[in-house]
Formats: structure tokens, sequence, C-alpha cells
């Protein structure tokens, strides 16, 4: 069977435009994850900022994902205000972070946090804090938050 040059042209375009336009679609997935991923790490600075302020009527009001939370927000303000410890500041309050995106709606946040207790010593934590996109944007589940926050190491008394 011969095919003749313009068939055979008309053949090659149609294919390449279909291989173009599978790319151009495939980078348009690309952006939108790359948007979500820096939603998401919008949210989680957003989150630790306030954290370090103290704030946490706030982090409640904004990002709490109230439908799954069975904590109250007085609950969870009261049990993070009790902690003493706080999230250090500027540099030291969180680094490495690494998202992970799910098709699922959701976010991974994986960081290393810093904490420091009364004394200023600070100490790091390595810990995730998963992330859910609902409508009104990414939210987190009140215990995610409060497991992250590590008790502090006993200190030994010392005798006089």
């Amino acid at each position: 069977m011969k095919i003749n040059r313009w068939t055979f042209y008309t053949i090659f375009a149609i294919l390449t435009l279909s291989f173009l336009a599978s790319l151009n679609t495939y980078a348009a997935t690309d952006n939108k994850e790359a948007e979500k991923i820096q939603q998401a790490i919008s949210v989680f600075n957003e989150i630790t900022d306030l954290w370090h302020d103290q704030k946490f009527d706030e982090i409640y009001d904004k990002f709490a994902d109230r439908e799954k939370s069975t904590i109250s927000k007085s609950k969870f303000i009261r049990r993070m205000t009790n902690e003493k410890k706080r999230l250090s500041c500027c540099w030291q309050k969180v680094q490495d972070v690494k998202v992970k995106l799910y098709s699922s709606g959701k976010a991974v946040v994986s960081a290393k946090f810093g904490f420091e207790d009364q004394s200023d010593e600070a100490f790091y934590v390595n810990a995730e804090i998963p992330l859910y996109l609902k409508d009104e944007g990414w939210k987190v589940k009140v215990k995610d938050m409060l497991t992250v926050s590590p008790d502090l190491p006993k200190r030994q008394k010392t005798r006089r």
C-alpha cells in the first residue's frame, strides 16, 4: 500500500499536534501542582508565625478543620498556652520545609521545628503536619498541631 506525500504529511501533522497538546496539558497540571504547593507553604508559614506569636485563637479560627475536630477552641488554646515551650524565633523556628502533594487534596508538610523552653534553650523536632484542601482553603486538624508540640524533657532536680 502506497501512501501519497499529502496523506503522510497530514498524519504526521496530526500526530505532532496531538503530542504538543498532551505536553501542554502536562505543563498546566504541573503549574496547578506548583501553585497548590506554594499555597500550602504559605499557609504553613502563616500558621508557624501565629504559633510563635502565640495567637492560637487565630490559628483555630483561620485554619482549624472544625468538621473533624473533637477539640474545642478553648481547649486547644488552653493546651497550647499551658505548654512550657514555644516555637523558637527567626531562622530557628522552622527549617528544611518540604511539601508532598497528594491527589486527594492533601499536602503533608514535613519540617524541623525549633522549640525553646523557659530557659531559652533551643531543641529541634522533626515532624509532619498534614494540610487538607477545603472549599475555603488549606486547613489543619487540631490534633495534628498538638502532636507536633513535644513534651519537654524532664529536668533532673539538683540537690542542695
